[in-house]
């Protein structure tokens, strides 16, 4: 892994104005759009922190530690507003087909999503959004719902 110079920062840990050390920090920022519509629905953020320290002044790393720490934040609805304070987004959608101003079909789509990090390491595996579209159909045009259908939906995006 390469650095720039502006990454790395050199370390006097016994004051005396000589460099003992270098601390490297580098942000990685990857950007996923589900549905194509230009924005991001998931953001991660890799932050990689390595410290090389020479402990007794001899010019060889005696101490060398790697910290490596992932934050995956979620927008699937594309409203601007992380999915971790958001209310899951539901949309009704009316139709009248026959335009006497009464809908013969009612949509709700409902989305949520899952298995962003199933092992907890922190790092974006896949993502498995899935909901359902429910259609309630007014045959007679009386203004209620006579019967429902749900019609599955799955998109699965798995990280390669």
């Amino acid at each position: 892994m390469e650095y720039s110079e502006s990454d790395v920062t050199e370390i006097d840990i016994d004051g005396d104005g000589v460099a003992d050390g270098i601390r490297a920090v580098r942000t990685e920022v990857r950007e996923i759009d589900i549905d194509g519509d230009g924005i991001a629905d998931i953001v991660e953020t890799t932050t990689i922190e390595e410290t090389a320290i020479d402990v007794d002044g001899d010019g060889v790393a005696d101490i060398i530690t790697t910290v490596e720490t992932s934050e995956v934040v979620m927008d699937v609805d594309g409203d601007g507003i992380a999915d971790s304070v958001d209310i899951t987004e539901v949309r009704t959608v009316a139709h009248d087909l026959d335009g006497d101003g009464v809908p013969e079909v009612m949509r709700t789509d409902v989305i949520t999503a899952s298995g962003i990090d199933p092992d907890q390491d922190g790092k974006l595996q896949d993502v498995q959004t899935d909901g359902a579209r429910i259609y309630g159909l007014d045959t007679t045009g009386d203004g209620n719902i006579d019967e429902v259908v749900v019609e599955e939906l799955e998109v699965e995006v798995v990280d390669e």
